[in-house]
Protein backbone atom coordinates (compact mmCIF):
# COMPACT_ATOMS: atom_id res chain seq x y z
CA UNK A 1 0.00 0.00 0.00
CA UNK A 2 0.92 3.34 -0.60
CA UNK A 3 2.20 5.51 1.95
CA UNK A 4 0.65 9.08 1.88
CA UNK A 5 2.47 12.12 3.80
CA UNK A 6 0.97 15.43 4.45
CA UNK A 7 4.65 17.38 3.66
CA UNK A 8 3.57 21.32 4.34
CA UNK A 9 7.02 23.36 4.91
CA UNK A 10 9.38 21.24 3.05
CA UNK A 11 6.96 20.61 -0.18
CA UNK A 12 5.48 23.61 -1.75
CA UNK A 13 2.76 23.33 -4.89
CA UNK A 14 2.17 26.87 -6.45
CA UNK A 15 -0.80 27.40 -8.28
CA UNK A 16 -1.42 30.34 -10.38
CA UNK A 17 -4.12 31.23 -12.95
CA UNK A 18 -3.94 34.22 -14.42
CA UNK A 19 -5.27 35.42 -17.65
CA UNK A 20 -3.20 35.40 -20.68
CA UNK A 21 -5.83 37.36 -23.31
CA UNK A 22 -9.24 38.58 -22.92
CA UNK A 23 -11.02 35.52 -21.69
CA UNK A 24 -8.03 33.91 -21.72
CA UNK A 25 -6.89 31.44 -17.89
CA UNK A 26 -3.29 30.12 -17.52
CA UNK A 27 -3.25 27.55 -15.06
CA UNK A 28 0.34 26.75 -13.81
CA UNK A 29 1.33 24.14 -10.92
CA UNK A 30 4.99 23.39 -9.84
CA UNK A 31 5.89 20.98 -7.57
CA UNK A 32 9.02 20.01 -5.58
CA UNK A 33 9.42 16.65 -4.25
CA UNK A 34 12.02 16.26 -1.22
CA UNK A 35 12.41 12.63 -0.03
CA UNK A 36 10.30 10.93 1.58
CA UNK A 37 8.71 7.70 2.47
CA UNK A 38 11.10 4.91 1.86
CA UNK A 39 14.30 6.66 1.35
CA UNK A 40 13.70 10.17 3.47
CA UNK A 41 17.55 10.97 4.35
CA UNK A 42 18.80 10.29 1.20
CA UNK A 43 20.30 12.79 -1.50
CA UNK A 44 17.50 12.62 -4.03
CA UNK A 45 15.02 15.42 -5.23
CA UNK A 46 12.90 16.25 -8.00
CA UNK A 47 10.12 18.23 -9.37
CA UNK A 48 6.98 18.39 -11.34
CA UNK A 49 5.51 21.05 -13.71
CA UNK A 50 1.71 21.10 -14.70
CA UNK A 51 0.37 23.88 -17.29
CA UNK A 52 -2.61 24.44 -19.12
CA UNK A 53 -3.56 27.56 -21.52
CA UNK A 54 -6.75 28.06 -22.56
CA UNK A 55 -9.25 30.87 -24.63
CA UNK A 56 -12.83 30.48 -22.95
CA UNK A 57 -13.70 27.22 -22.77
CA UNK A 58 -11.08 25.72 -25.45
CA UNK A 59 -7.77 24.30 -24.58
CA UNK A 60 -4.61 25.89 -26.34
CA UNK A 61 -1.77 24.21 -24.45
CA UNK A 62 -1.48 21.55 -21.86
CA UNK A 63 1.89 19.76 -20.70
CA UNK A 64 2.72 17.76 -17.92
CA UNK A 65 6.67 17.40 -17.03
CA UNK A 66 8.90 15.96 -13.79
CA UNK A 67 12.65 15.73 -13.76
CA UNK A 68 14.23 13.45 -10.76
CA UNK A 69 17.73 13.20 -9.40
CA UNK A 70 19.46 10.14 -7.96
CA UNK A 71 22.36 10.19 -5.64
CA UNK A 72 24.44 7.16 -6.52
CA UNK A 73 25.00 5.07 -4.67
CA UNK A 74 21.06 4.27 -3.49
CA UNK A 75 21.54 2.05 -0.75
CA UNK A 76 17.80 2.03 0.21
CA UNK A 77 16.31 1.65 -3.76
CA UNK A 78 19.31 -0.37 -4.80
CA UNK A 79 21.04 1.44 -7.44
CA UNK A 80 24.54 1.49 -7.41
CA UNK A 81 25.65 2.26 -10.58
CA UNK A 82 24.81 4.07 -13.67
CA UNK A 83 23.93 0.75 -15.35
CA UNK A 84 21.44 0.13 -12.43
CA UNK A 85 20.21 3.69 -12.96
CA UNK A 86 19.30 3.32 -16.89
CA UNK A 87 17.74 -0.39 -15.96
CA UNK A 88 15.33 1.39 -13.13
CA UNK A 89 11.75 1.63 -13.04
CA UNK A 90 10.94 5.04 -11.93
CA UNK A 91 7.58 6.16 -11.73
CA UNK A 92 5.73 9.04 -10.77
CA UNK A 93 1.95 8.26 -9.35
CA UNK A 94 -0.14 11.59 -9.20
CA UNK A 95 -3.15 10.80 -6.72
CA UNK A 96 -6.14 13.19 -6.18
CA UNK A 97 -8.21 12.23 -2.65
CA UNK A 98 -7.11 8.59 -1.87
CA UNK A 99 -7.15 7.28 -5.29
CA UNK A 100 -4.41 7.28 -7.76
CA UNK A 101 -5.66 8.60 -11.07
CA UNK A 102 -2.26 9.08 -13.28
CA UNK A 103 0.96 6.95 -13.60
CA UNK A 104 4.16 8.35 -15.25
CA UNK A 105 7.22 6.54 -16.39
CA UNK A 106 10.50 8.37 -16.34
CA UNK A 107 13.39 7.89 -18.49
CA UNK A 108 17.30 8.42 -17.54
CA UNK A 109 18.17 11.35 -19.56
CA UNK A 110 21.54 12.62 -17.74
CA UNK A 111 24.60 11.68 -15.43
CA UNK A 112 26.65 14.10 -13.98
CA UNK A 113 29.66 13.43 -11.69
CA UNK A 114 30.01 16.09 -8.57
CA UNK A 115 32.54 16.22 -5.29
CA UNK A 116 31.42 16.21 -1.78
CA UNK A 117 33.25 16.25 0.96
CA UNK A 118 32.67 13.65 3.38
CA UNK A 119 34.60 13.74 7.23
CA UNK A 120 36.97 16.30 5.43
CA UNK A 121 37.62 14.48 2.44
CA UNK A 122 36.68 14.83 -1.22
CA UNK A 123 34.55 11.77 -2.18
CA UNK A 124 33.10 12.08 -5.72
CA UNK A 125 29.47 11.21 -6.22
CA UNK A 126 27.06 10.49 -9.73
CA UNK A 127 24.03 12.36 -9.74
CA UNK A 128 21.77 10.33 -12.53
CA UNK A 129 18.98 12.66 -14.13
CA UNK A 130 15.38 11.48 -14.91
CA UNK A 131 13.00 12.78 -17.15
CA UNK A 132 9.02 12.26 -18.42
CA UNK A 133 7.22 15.29 -20.34
CA UNK A 134 4.08 14.75 -22.41
CA UNK A 135 2.20 17.06 -23.90
CA UNK A 136 -0.91 18.19 -25.92
CA UNK A 137 -0.65 21.12 -28.93
CA UNK A 138 -3.58 22.20 -30.74
CA UNK A 139 -3.64 22.22 -34.15
CA UNK A 140 -6.77 24.18 -35.83
CA UNK A 141 -9.08 22.70 -32.65
CA UNK A 142 -7.76 19.45 -32.55
CA UNK A 143 -5.56 18.25 -29.73
CA UNK A 144 -2.14 16.87 -30.76
CA UNK A 145 -0.60 14.67 -28.14
CA UNK A 146 3.18 14.89 -27.87
CA UNK A 147 5.18 12.38 -25.88
CA UNK A 148 8.75 14.04 -25.62
CA UNK A 149 10.42 11.79 -22.95
CA UNK A 150 8.59 8.86 -21.48
CA UNK A 151 5.04 8.51 -20.91
CA UNK A 152 2.22 8.64 -18.76
CA UNK A 153 -0.74 6.70 -18.14
CA UNK A 154 -4.14 8.33 -17.17
CA UNK A 155 -6.82 5.91 -16.46
CA UNK A 156 -5.62 3.96 -14.15
CA UNK A 157 -9.22 1.88 -13.96
CA UNK A 158 -9.35 1.24 -17.83
CA UNK A 159 -6.22 -2.28 -18.45
CA UNK A 160 -3.63 -0.98 -20.70
CA UNK A 161 -1.79 2.48 -20.84
CA UNK A 162 -4.08 5.49 -21.70
CA UNK A 163 -1.65 8.03 -23.18
CA UNK A 164 -1.92 11.45 -22.50
CA UNK A 165 -1.26 14.22 -20.30
CA UNK A 166 -2.79 14.00 -16.27
CA UNK A 167 -5.29 16.34 -15.89
CA UNK A 168 -3.28 18.10 -12.29
CA UNK A 169 -5.30 19.78 -9.54
CA UNK A 170 -4.73 22.10 -6.70
CA UNK A 171 -5.01 19.14 -4.21
CA UNK A 172 -3.17 16.70 -5.65
CA UNK A 173 -0.09 14.97 -4.43
CA UNK A 174 2.65 13.38 -6.65
CA UNK A 175 4.85 10.36 -5.06
CA UNK A 176 7.61 9.08 -7.03
CA UNK A 177 8.38 5.47 -6.79
CA UNK A 178 11.13 2.70 -7.79
CA UNK A 179 8.66 -0.72 -9.51
CA UNK A 180 10.14 -3.84 -8.78
CA UNK A 181 10.87 -5.67 -12.39
CA UNK A 182 8.79 -8.79 -10.99
CA UNK A 183 6.13 -6.37 -10.76
CA UNK A 184 6.47 -4.37 -13.74
CA UNK A 185 3.56 -5.45 -15.60
CA UNK A 186 0.88 -5.41 -12.38
CA UNK A 187 -1.86 -3.38 -12.20
CA UNK A 188 -0.82 -0.33 -9.81
CA UNK A 189 -2.89 -1.31 -6.88
CA UNK A 190 -1.87 -4.90 -6.78
CA UNK A 191 1.89 -4.08 -6.72
CA UNK A 192 3.59 -4.56 -3.23
CA UNK A 193 7.33 -3.95 -3.68
CA UNK A 194 7.00 -0.25 -4.53
CA UNK A 195 9.56 2.19 -3.20
CA UNK A 196 8.63 5.05 -2.86
CA UNK A 197 11.20 7.97 -2.40
CA UNK A 198 9.83 11.21 -2.99
CA UNK A 199 6.26 12.97 -2.90
CA UNK A 200 5.20 16.66 -2.57
CA UNK A 201 1.55 18.42 -2.97
CA UNK A 202 -0.03 21.00 -1.40
CA UNK A 203 -2.55 21.13 1.74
Amino acid sequence: MRNYMMIVAAASLALCAAPVSAGGLKTVFKKELPGCCDAPTENNGGRADYKKVSNGTTTKDERFRSEVTITLPSETLGIATVEDAQAADIRLILTHATADYAECSLIMVDTEKHAVKVNGAAVMTTMTEFYVDVRYLWNKGDPVQRNYVGWCDTDLSTPGIQDGVPPVQASDIATVTLVDPSEAALDRANRTLDKDFLQGGMF
